[in-house]
């Protein structure tokens, strides 16, 4: 028996089918999709999540789909 494929789907409709983790805050391409031109208010370390953290992350999204 086949197991049919699990999708994530947003509240608009659109099917995600790809994870893009920022590991930091402090990257200097300034994409405009996370970093405005004026600048963000950097985290403290305490406050971003450890490797061990971001691995059980992605692993939840992998199972998801």
């Amino acid at each position: 028996m086949n197991e049919e494929k699990k999708r994530i789907v947003d509240n608009f409709g659109r099917v995600h089918n790809y994870l893009r983790i920022s590991l930091t805050d402090r990257c200097t391409l300034r994409c405009f999709y996370c970093m405005p031109e004026d600048g963000i208010e950097l985290m403290e370390k305490e406050s971003i999540m450890s490797l061990e953290e971001i691995i059980e992350l992605s692993r939840t999204f992998r199972d998801l789909g």
